[in-house]
């Protein structure tokens, strides 16, 4: 029985009615992403509209998973009679939406792509102005480029979009004289104190639009979502059955509105099928695929049971994109426990965890692409591992659920929140002559604390200590202590076989004052340590935080753009080594960051086969790092401000 409005879950602290406004309803992905976002507000019991240019035949219960509450869905409205740059001025344009917008009398307007209605962006403050709350929903580069959805390698939108853009006639074509001006206007909308209030799908949206716009009033991330119960794993010989596919090869799904949208990476799909002909079936969702030789075409599909249906038939999801906002279909091949291979662009690295539900490849390098796809496949227990990870980390972050959950949190003024950069302050001397040179002790670097955290700091070294890694006391405390103070993004130089990683997750997930999930990064040149560290991590419950990297910390910092609040290093133990490690970490950490540096005691830097001290003390009297004190046999640096060292 449904309920009225009133009784239903709707809490005093979210707004009671809410419309969308795009410019294309529930069409491709924006508008797939949009009717996801309008059952989250459904299920919390918020009145809900939407309002397009053009809405086409695709209504909210094609493309929805549960019953629609008749009471809630005030429906979808179309306008296009209001059509941005042909016969109506802007003016009349703008006019005109706002008394389509008050005839459904909403708090809050939400808006998404506008790019095939071409309205004005001044419709956005003119919202305002009718005594509405406004987001801007930043589904691609639209919002923070002069015309485009997506740069490529253009960097325009960073100094000034012109005349000159490369791309002024492809959709969303617009005449080369006006796009500084849209370009400029974006800039006066979003930034200073008055500006709208973004919403990006992933971290690197947001991260590109606050690079685009540094004046920006503030821009906050909600990943999408899907409804965890539909895309699910399923029997995977009677999805192929049902499908009409062939058995006996493996199964490679690709995915794409339109395969011959080069972003989408069709070249990339013509080699790859070209390489790896007569050992896959290769089989694609989107419109064109048949276009490409060897690949079995689908169809464009929006209805959630018919696309599990056929993730669930797959044994490999394959990402070919090379520019991606977000990445809908692979986090839907990932709730279906599909293991990914995917280009690493844009946000596909939230979604995808590499080395444990997938692999992420070099952007555009479609012969490590395939090369990864043929390790994949011909490691069995690597695929066995990855799709019941895929599915776990899919379920914890993008669950539909987990999607109302975060818009529940934003709405209601409850933003999540980390420790932030939270460097250490209290340092310690070297140990004296005579005194123990392993400093098993425990001593805190961080200002108020005097003892341990909590019962779960003073017991982690034994708590450890079955895990594969070698440390003492003083390090196992003193990496807990850091993941939780300075636990938000976790960077470990030579994981080994996940025991630091171990005792910093712990520390940082112990932390009560830390509401966003912490994130580990892990870096090794021996394929054993990450499979070690790999089966650690998911021993210990800890999988879904990490990211494990085969390659060097030159590389690493070259395909990877984070962000680290603490450093674990305990790599390569040469000087040489560890001088260069050093040198790059300083290029490549903000000032305050600690570094804790694993073997700095170690009495084998004295004769020489190690370099560890050497290097790490080289590092400090150049201005690198403040030295604050020895634990177990480590030592720990902070990351000073320029010129600031002693």
């Amino acid at each position: 029985m449904i309920t009225h409005p009133q009784e239903k879950r709707r809490t005093i602290d979210l707004p009671k009615r809410v419309l969308f406004l795009n410019d294309v309803g529930f069409q491709y992905g924006a508008g797939v992403a949009q009717a996801r976002q309008v059952e989250a507000f459904l299920a919390l019991g918020i009145e809900t509209g939407v309002m397009a240019w053009a809405t086409g035949e695709i209504t909210l219960e094609t493309v929805a998973t549960r019953p629609i509450d008749p009471d809630l869905w005030l429906g979808i409205r179309e306008v296009g009679y209001l059509e941005g740059g042909k016969k109506l001025s802007d003016e009349a344009v703008i006019a005109g939406l706002l008394a389509e917008v008050a005839r459904f009398d909403p708090v809050l307007v939400l808006v998404g792509n506008l790019h095939a209605a071409r309205w004005p962006f001044p419709l956005l403050p003119a919202l305002t102005r009718i005594g509405v709350r406004v987001l801007a929903f930043l589904h691609d580069a639209y919002l923070y480029t002069g015309r485009c959805a997506y740069p490529g390698s253009c960097r325009l939108f960073l100094t000034g979009c012109n005349e000159t853009c490369p791309t002024a006639q492809e959709y969303p074509a617009l005449e080369p004289g006006l796009i500084h001006d849209a370009w400029q206007v974006r800039r006066e909308i979003f930034s200073g104190p008055q500006g709208i209030e973004v919403i990006a799908n992933s971290r690197w949206s947001r991260a590109m639009f606050q690079t685009a716009l540094p004046d920006c009033r503030w821009a906050e991330t909600i990943e999408l979502g899907a409804d965890e119960s539909v895309f699910q794993p399923g029997d995977k010989l009677a999805a192929r059955r049902q499908l009409g596919l062939p058995e006996g090869k493996p199964v490679l799904l690709l995915a794409a509105v339109n395969f011959q949208e080069p972003r989408k990476g069709g070249h990339h799909v013509r080699k790859m099928i070209a390489a790896l002909e007569g050992s896959c079936t290769f089989v694609a969702l989107g419109h064109n695929a048949q276009e490409i030789p060897g690949l079995i075409g689908l169809g464009y599909h929006l209805r959630a049971h018919q696309l599990a249906l056929i993730y669930q038939a797959a044994d490999l999801f394959v990402g070919t994109a090379t520019e991606e906002a977000f990445g809908q279909t692979i986090m839907e091949a990932q709730l279906c426990g599909l293991p990914v291979v995917a280009f690493h662009t844009g946000g596909v690295s939230e979604i995808v965890r590499n080395e444990i539900t997938g692999r992420l490849v070099r952007n555009g390098d479609t012969d490590e692409l395939i090369e990864v796809i043929r390790q994949m496949l011909t490691d069995q227990r690597a695929l066995h591992v990855a799709g019941p990870w895929a599915r776990q980390w899919a379920v914890s972050r993008f669950a539909q659920w987990a999607h109302e959950e975060r818009w529940h949190v934003f709405l209601s003024g409850r933003p999540q929140q980390g420790t932030g950069l939270n460097p250490p302050v209290l340092a310690y001397p070297l140990p004296c002559a005579g005194e123990d040179p392993r400093m098993d002790r425990y001593l805190p670097s961080w200002a108020g604390a005097s003892g341990f955290l909590s019962p779960q700091h003073a017991d982690i070294f034994n708590l450890t200590s079955r895990l594969p890694g070698w440390q003492m006391p003083g390090d196992t405390f003193k990496l807990f202590e850091m993941g939780w103070h300075a636990g938000d993004v976790i960077m470990e130089v030579g994981p080994f076989g996940g025991r630091s990683a171990t005792a910093m997750l712990r520390g940082a997930l112990a932390n009560p004052a830390r509401t966003r999930r912490p994130e580990y990064y892990g870096i090794d040149i021996d394929r054993d340590s990450i499979a070690r560290t790999n089966g650690t991590l998911a021993g210990e419950m800890l999988a879904d935080h990490c990211h494990l990297f085969l390659g060097c910390l030159a590389d690493f910092v070259s395909r990877w753009t984070i962000a680290p609040t603490m450093v674990f290093l305990d790599g390569d133990h040469t000087y040489e080594g560890v001088a260069a490690d050093l040198r790059i970490l300083q290029a490549y950490l903000r000032p305050g960051t600690p570094v804790l540096v694993h073997d700095f005691l170690n009495e084998e830097n004295a004769t020489g086969v190690i370099g560890v001290r050497r290097a790490a003390e080289e590092w400090e009297r150049a201005g690198g790092a403040r030295f604050l004190g020895c634990f177990g046999c480590s030592a720990l640096y902070v990351v000073p401000e320029p010129g600031t060292a002693q």
